[in-house]
């Protein structure tokens, strides 16, 4: 018992505590009260002879709940097996499996079914925003472009169609107002 309470009390369920003062063993029926890391309060009402809870794990899953097993544990020498779900019983793994399961032929020995239509892959969404003209290359790749550096990228001027200056630079030589550098 001591290793379900401390399981249901880590940080990712917060604290759980069965208002003991309602819970009475002929009604099966008492609240649970939950406190979230967030220090936000949760109450569930748990019905132990129905097995039932307002979180409604325990109906979907078959399985108690982490609510009603802090409501469980309160009870002195619970029999566990008597809150779960017959369909987790050996009985009914070993039923399961009982009969013989056949292996299936090849892919070339499968029945051919003709659906009369063909089957395409569903349409694919574009994402919002404007869409990357080339891919990221993985790490394993040859990264083709290198990273820009100074000999790799130069600027062409348009008047004189010199490289290493732009235009308005006073390294242009037809800029005849700006300083000149020899």
């Amino acid at each position: 018992m001591k290793n379900f309470r401390k399981r249901f009390q880590g940080p990712a369920f917060g604290r759980m505590y069965p208002a003991a003062r309602t819970f009475q063993p002929q009604y099966y029926e008492a609240e649970v009260t939950e406190v979230t890391p967030k220090h936000k309060i949760i109450r569930h009402v748990v019905n132990l002879k129905s097995h039932e809870c307002t979180c409604r794990e325990w109906q979907v899953s078959g399985k108690p709940c982490p609510h009603a097993l802090a409501l469980i544990t309160t009870i002195r020498n619970p029999n566990m097996e008597s809150y779960l779900h017959p369909y987790y019983s050996v009985y009914h793994f070993r039923l399961a499996y009982s009969g013989v399961i056949k292996p299936l032929p090849d892919k070339s020995q499968w029945p051919h079914v003709d659906l009369g239509f063909k089957v395409l892959p569903p349409l694919s969404k574009r994402e919002v925003g404007r869409q990357r003209k080339n891919r990221y290359p993985s790490c394993l790749e040859d990264k083709g472009n290198k990273p820009r550096g100074k000999g790799a990228w130069q600027v062409q001027c348009k008047n004189c169609f010199q490289f290493g200056h732009r235009t308005t630079s006073p390294k242009c030589p037809l800029n005849g107002t700006k300083k000149r550098y020899a």
